[in-house]
């Protein structure tokens, strides 16, 4: 059973979530500027980095990073961020690791829970700067503090694999449990793996296939597969071959190569002969 590692600021899977979250600008101002004329100023300011974030989205980064690139000069933490990430992504122009890191941290500097994150990424990586794992810990633990899941989830694995901080299971438990509250389901999945092979408080397999179930209702493919192992086996709860065949199948839809080979096996046990070779060949061939 292998555990996640940190996510890759390459990778950026994760920015989904970011980006379906953060539609609502909130500008660093002062409650000083009431002039109608400075709120018009700010409402179109605040509409066009709407407008550069929903080009990012929608894949359209030269654009995004016309509009972003002015506000991001002025002081825009999330501009500056965006920016950030068009250059870590190399969606404008080239990959520069070097620049993404420089607009991370302005942004993170002002407080960006985001950038904070992607920060720590990078030190966590040593991409576009040298790598350091206490630094990363430290950008995660400010990312944390705003209540980022994967902040959490990346000082669970640190803590869990020693990177940079001694090892430190009941620490690791703690973040993971705080990540899962944010609904991430590869701290739920390391957590289950914890109580699986007794690294938490004790091996405790109720509490393993609550967390492997909890994830891969999440579409976890990991956590699928082994929540339908458990249950197919027995562990932790009654046999129910139902159920264990039903996270086969999830799993096997996501090409997890373990549980095309378990749910052509079930099939075949229920005399299903044509939908087992249809899956076996598909084990072959994956």
């Amino acid at each position: 059973m292998i555990l996640l590692t940190l996510p890759s600021s390459q990778t950026k899977k994760y920015q989904t979530y970011i980006f379906n979250t953060v539609l609502s600008i909130t500008l660093l101002t002062s409650t000083v500027f009431k002039h109608p004329a400075y709120a018009a100023d700010l409402s179109k300011q605040t509409q066009e980095i709407q407008q550069g974030i929903l080009l990012f989205k929608n894949k359209k980064y030269s654009d995004a990073f016309s509009v972003l690139l002015p506000y991001a000069q002025q002081g825009n933490p999330r501009a500056q961020f965006t920016i950030g990430l068009l250059y870590d992504m190399g969606s404008i122009r080239h990959m520069d690791k070097n620049k993404a890191v420089e607009w991370y941290r302005k942004a993170a500097e002002q407080g960006l829970a985001d950038a904070q994150y992607d920060m720590g990424v990078m030190f966590s990586k040593g991409e576009g700067i040298y790598k350091d794992l206490t630094e990363a810990k430290n950008w995660y633990l400010k990312a944390a503090k705003q209540k980022h899941g994967f902040a959490m989830f990346n000082l669970g694995v640190l803590y869990e694999r020693g990177y940079g901080v001694t090892v430190n299971i009941p620490r690791a438990v703690e973040w993971y449990q705080k990540a899962i509250d944010k609904g991430v389901s590869q701290a739920a999945f390391n957590l289950a793996h914890l109580y699986y092979i007794g690294r938490a408080d004790k091996k405790d397999l109720q509490l393993a296939l609550k967390y492997y179930l909890q994830a891969a209702k999440q579409g976890h493919s990991g956590a699928q597969y082994y929540a339908a192992w458990m249950l197919e086996q027995g562990e932790g709860t009654n046999i129910d071959l139902e159920k264990a065949k039903s996270w086969y199948y999830e799993a096997a839809l996501s090409g997890y190569k373990k549980a095309i080979w378990n749910y052509a096996l079930l099939l075949k046990k229920d005399g299903k002969e044509q939908q087992s070779k249809f899956w076996l060949k598909r084990f072959k061939h994956n």
